[in-house]
């Protein structure tokens, strides 16, 4: 009889990568830190409407208009205030404590910059020549807290973790 045909092996070229399935981690501290923020900023925002916000005007007695007029309408009801939108805002930021990622909490921090920098925008443009040494405590704490809220959303947050295998060899 004679020999078997004669088949070359080729060697299996190494295999990619293989990624493993994504874990996900978090430490308790970040979401401590992202509570404390929160909470701290969402104060600050809510505080600031019972204090006064222009030449001793308190932000509840300045109207929504005045962040895009300079016709400032003075005692509107509480709702077409600016201490109604604050208080929207702390209350939302304390609402980002529950997803997970504290989007949600650094929006409501972001509307409040957006608020204070349009009311400074149109208090400049107003024929009044007011400037920022009008501003009372009521609008800096309202910055403030804006910012801490700002902040915390940025902690807590969970990260991924992909852990990859090295290139496998297969032995014939």
């Amino acid at each position: 009889m004679g020999q078997p045909a004669y088949e070359p092996v080729e060697p299996v070229p190494a295999r990619a990568p293989v990624a493993t399935p994504v874990r996900r981690t978090w430490n308790w501290r970040g979401v401590a830190i992202r509570i404390v923020l929160a909470l701290a900023g969402a104060a600050g925002m809510i505080v600031s409407l019972f204090m006064n916000w222009v030449r001793s005007t308190l932000a509840t007695d300045i109207s929504v208009r005045a962040l895009f007029q300079t016709s400032q309408v003075r005692n509107p009801n509480f709702v077409e205030s600016i201490g109604f939108v604050m208080l929207v805002l702390g209350l939302l930021a304390i609402v980002g404590l529950a997803p997970r990622t504290g989007w949600l909490t650094s929006l409501a921090g972001a509307l409040g910059i957006v608020v204070f920098v349009l009311l400074l925008v149109q208090m400049y443009r107003e024929p009044g020549n007011l400037t920022v040494n009008d501003l009372d405590s009521g609008a800096w704490v309202g910055l403030a807290g804006s910012v801490v809220a700002l902040i915390g959303g940025f902690f807590g947050t969970r990260t991924a973790v992909v852990a990859t295998a090295g290139p496998t060899a297969v032995v014939p």
